[in-house]
């Protein structure tokens, strides 16, 4: 009776063949290989819904802060210098123009403080010395803002930028590729200084901080356009 029972127990600890072994190695591959799919595609989706968010926070600040600046644009206390508010302009850049010294001619080289309800004048270094030319670019993929005599260099805003595959025109109408940048008279047709009225902007960009390159994991592109009408011109 012993000895039937070590013989028993011998074949019971034969192990596994090597097919068998090959068998369960195959499906635990293929088990690792599905749970990784699903990690790389909950990355990739978490990576694309986060940048979405920062390309859009990161135009969405650009266009509130051009919006302002154009409105502003052409401030002219005298009313007798019939400067132009927007000049220079092209397709990926423009600059604005304020007289906000009254003194008749706009000064790139001078820092005015400007008396708003929030803070009064003077505030050495506040946020209400002001410019009188704001320069908008477009320079190697980067949209910038650069006030003269505010900032030493142009200040980068928006990177990745390109050109929109579709937007609207001066007449509200929809179009292919359409510039970065136009310029519109009272009448919704493209204008020039002194005849500019509203700005138009149609601008795509891709992922923050990073080179189109690293694009792959994550990828977005993300499309604004807005029509920024000028306040300080009559039509």
């Amino acid at each position: 009776m012993t000895m039937r029972r070590i013989g028993q127990a011998r074949v019971d600890q034969r192990g596994f063949t090597l097919a068998e072994l090959l068998v369960a190695i195959a499906i635990v591959g293929l088990v690792m290989t599905g749970l990784l799919t699903l990690l790389q595609k909950g990355n990739e989706s978490y990576l694309a819904g986060a940048n979405q968010v920062e390309v859009q926070s990161a135009i969405r600040a650009a266009l509130e802060r051009m919006t302002q600046d154009i409105r502003e644009a052409g401030y002219d206390p005298t009313g007798l210098a019939g400067f132009p508010a927007i000049t220079n302009q092209t397709a990926t850049s423009f600059s604005i123009q304020n007289d906000w010294d009254g003194n008749g001619a706009i000064n790139p080289a001078i820092t005015v403080c400007v008396t708003y309800s929030w803070a009064a004048c003077p505030n050495p270094g506040g946020p209400n010395n002001r410019g009188e030319q704001i320069d908008y670019s477009i320079v190697g993929g980067t949209l910038q803002r650069r006030e003269w005599g505010v900032d030493a260099v142009a200040q980068p805003f928006v990177t990745n930028v390109v050109g929109a595959a579709v937007g609207s025109d001066c007449a509200g109408a929809l179009v292919n590729n359409p510039p970065i940048f136009q310029f519109c008279d009272a009448g919704g047709n493209p204008g020039i200084p002194p005849n500019i009225r509203t700005v138009v902007v149609n601008v795509q960009a891709g992922v923050q901080g990073q080179t189109p390159g690293s694009w792959k994991t994550g990828a977005v592109q993300v499309t604004m356009s807005d029509r920024i009408r000028l306040r300080n011109r009559i039509p």
